[in-house]
């Protein structure tokens, strides 16, 4: 009889192995496992993780039922564990563990929607301002006693002021009493996290969990030629997309909620999957069982001149990796994270495929990374050389000294057997940026100094006075294009000559403007139909 630790170490070794024999071992193995009953936490969090991949990178249709069998028995087990031991497993994602963390108004109110019953107070970080500082807004005049209560802790003063000690009840007090603020939704988000309020969340379905928290899915992608390491990344990342998948307006929702679950459990939000709604989607159907949702967020939470995209890689369904990119004309930055448990499978071809998605998807030719992606504070990614994966799609730092070195250390590497570059060397790289160019042309504007040039000319046409210069702006706007627009007004008042416009020009700019506030997509795409005569 196999013991825990015996057993978990010899499905590791065999999740990562694909051939001939493999679906059998690991098969096998998964019997032997559905014999143990898993005691210790760290056992059980390591066997979810294998199940995880084992689920998602299937080599048989009996593999694939084996695994799910024992997901679906681990967490069963979950459920009468002792309290002192589930609460080890709390922030682990598993289904019915709690989770906490800080998260924005819109999702909080998404949880409480949702996921009722489901969302409570878990507490006040001693560093945030007290509530009644914010709420007291909201309060009627009559009640200047409690809003200038002294004597009660933050916690106190909620209960006291919302009339109940549920937490649950709490939560929806105070986002009742921020809907009352009258102040932009962008300043309500600054007050709230000012607050420091945490937020638990104890799941009453397993759908919110990493266990089980994924859209359906209408087939299987079974790995029974093994997984893809060496493949041509250039054919791949230039290989025209699938038409977008036809989802109805459930199967968005369930998208949206899935990709939400994954990044709760991380105590992450990016702005595209919180301020999405189901126009603001595309999902798209790739090869291996790979998929990709992009999310656009909602006129009023948009950037001003690019558009910030946000994505959603699912494996067979499953929540895989998130990110993503803020495209502007042929431009895009570009950030991908892959979950834990699904490292060590597909990471190139994921990649590319991300590079293909928002090439095709959306005209972008030219991809900047952020050192974070390959080892600033990221002590994760300096161990792993991530520097070189990155290298091995084309990225080249951007700072010319550090092309150099990497250079200089890439033709070492090729040349001297063992070698790898020291972490002191792979740090050196995390001082600047990395880019691709894949039309190899000129390199394109970057929005950020385009952000500072506007600066520069309000402090040079207008003395600084911003108003004076939204004005005259707005003004040329108008009386070139009839239409007015708060977001890119400045960008096409200083930044663009117009003069010798034609009236087809004209109506490119007038569409491109109008659709920053409608149809994201449609944005991006005129915007690499028009061209930009810079008056920098």
């Amino acid at each position: 009889m196999f013991t825990e630790n015996e057993i978990l170490n010899q499905l590791r070794a065999a999740t990562l192995s694909f051939g001939p024999e493999t679906a059998t071992v690991k098969c096998d193995l998964l019997v032997k496992a559905s014999q143990i009953k898993f005691k210790k936490t760290t056992s059980i969090l390591k066997y979810h993780d294998l199940l995880l991949f084992l689920s998602s990178y299937p080599e048989s249709k009996q593999q694939l039922k084996l695994a799910l069998d024992e997901m679906r028995r681990l967490v069963e087990a979950i459920k009468f564990l002792p309290d002192s031991k589930k609460e080890k497993l709390d922030l682990s994602g598993l289904a019915f563990t709690s989770t906490h963390g800080g998260f924005s108004i819109s999702l909080i109110k998404w949880l409480l929607k949702e996921f009722p019953g489901t969302a409570s107070i878990h507490s006040f970080d001693e560093e945030g301002i007290h509530p009644k500082e914010v709420l007291k807004h909201a309060l009627g005049e009559m009640e200047f006693e409690i809003a200038s209560d002294e004597k009660l802790k933050p916690g106190a003063w909620v209960a006291k002021a919302s009339g109940t000690k549920n937490g649950t009840k709490q939560l929806q007090w105070i986002i009742q009493q921020f809907d009352k603020i009258a102040a932009s939704d962008l300043i309500k988000d600054q007050l709230m996290e000012s607050l420091k309020l945490y937020v638990t969340v104890e799941p009453k379905h397993e759908n919110f969990s990493r266990s089980f928290g994924k859209p359906e899915q209408d087939k299987m992608f079974f790995h029974d030629k093994g997984i893809l390491k060496k493949f041509d990344e250039h054919e791949l990342i230039n290989r025209k997309l699938p038409a977008p998948k036809k989802l109805s307006q459930q199967q968005k929702h369930e998208i949206i909620n899935s990709s939400r679950v994954a990044l709760c459990l991380l105590n992450r939000e990016t702005d595209p999957v919180t301020y999405c709604n189901e126009d603001g989607l595309l999902y798209y159907e790739l090869e291996h069982g790979l998929s990709i949702a992009l999310f656009s967020m909602l006129p009023a939470r948009r950037l001003p001149l690019e558009s910030y995209i946000g994505f959603m890689m699912f494996k067979n369904g499953y929540p895989m990796a998130y990110g993503g990119g803020w495209v502007f004309g042929k431009r895009s930055l570009l950030g991908i994270n892959i979950f834990e448990a699904f490292r060590g499978g597909e990471s190139a071809f994921v990649f590319a495929q991300l590079l293909r998605s928002y090439k095709n998807a959306f005209g972008a030719d030219y991809f900047e990374v952020e050192p974070y992606q390959f080892g600033k504070d990221n002590p994760e990614g300096l161990r792993s050389g991530a520097f070189w994966f990155y290298y091995r799609f084309g990225f080249r730092p951007v700072d010319e000294q550090l092309n150099k070195l990497a250079t200089k250390e890439s033709q070492r590497i090729q040349s001297e057997k063992g070698y790898r570059s020291p972490v002191s060397t792979l740090k050196l790289f995390t001082k600047g940026n990395v880019s691709v160019n894949f039309k190899g042309d000129q390199k394109p504007v970057n929005p950020s100094d385009i952000s500072k040039y506007i600066s520069n000319q309000i402090a040079k046409q207008f003395n600084g006075d911003r108003m004076a210069a939204e004005k005259w702006c707005n003004t040329k706007l108008k009386k070139e294009l009839g239409i007015s627009s708060k977001k890119l007004n400045l960008f096409y008042g200083l930044c663009l000559k117009t003069e010798k416009l034609s009236a087809n020009d004209k109506a490119k700019f007038k569409k491109w403007i109008l659709e920053k506030a409608n149809d994201e997509f449609e944005y991006i795409k005129l915007c690499n139909q028009i061209k930009f005569n810079y008056t920098f």
